[in-house]
């Protein structure tokens, strides 16, 4: 018994992992924080992601066959995800790096901004969404409340685990390329606009 609510618990975190390392908007604010040696607040955004990220993963279990639908095959969600993308990326390109950042903002702006930049990444719902469609189809979905606990306990782990490991990679390349920090914000910008323009292409 303890085994499979050990097996639960790794669902959640593979499952997680997967949808977690590809660059998105929470990833790359990541990036851009720890870069500017602000890994406190890049931290704070990956708590607020991280709550967001189980919320996802357990409306994607208690309704992934009902809003699966919608979501794949709604035109309206592909041109709004095309926008979000395109209005970061440009947001990003025209943001000027500041070294400092206030204090007095980092405490509750940085658990916010994770949380807003996860719900606007509607992406990452979809990607959960088809994850409980292919657990249900292996019959992996968790059935009972320990399961479900340990399976989202699993999404939260992989989902901070993964965005330290972004901050932490992060400092390791600022401690030794100043040149590409002074610059995250146009990499930013340009990689955003980049996966916009694949989205529109699939649209």
């Amino acid at each position: 018994m303890i085994s499979q609510y050990i097996l639960f618990l790794l669902f959640g975190a593979l499952a997680t992992t997967i949808g977690a390392v590809p660059l998105g908007l929470v990833n790359l604010s990541v990036l851009d924080l720890a870069l500017k040696n602000d890994t406190r607040s890049a931290i704070q955004i990956a708590q607020g992601a991280s709550v967001v990220e189980v919320f996802f993963a357990l409306a994607s279990l208690l309704a992934g066959a009902k809003l699966s639908p919608f979501f794949e095959g709604n035109p309206v969600v592909r041109y709004f995800v095309f926008a979000v993308l395109l209005v970061s990326g440009l947001f990003f390109w025209f943001k000027t790096n500041k070294e400092k950042i206030r204090k007095e903002t980092q405490k509750s702006f940085g658990f916010m901004k994770g949380v807003l930049l996860n719900i606007v990444s509607i992406q990452v719902l979809l990607f959960w969404l088809l994850a409980a469609t292919v657990l249900s189809a292996k019959q992996w979905l968790p059935a009972t409340f320990p399961e479900v606990l340990l399976f989202l306990s699993g999404v939260w782990l992989a989902k901070m685990g993964v965005l330290k490991g972004y901050a932490f990679l992060a400092t390791k390349v600022a401690i030794h390329a100043e040149k590409f920090s002074a610059n995250t914000n146009r990499i930013i910008g340009i990689v955003l606009i980049m996966v916009s323009i694949i989205q529109l292409i699939k649209i």
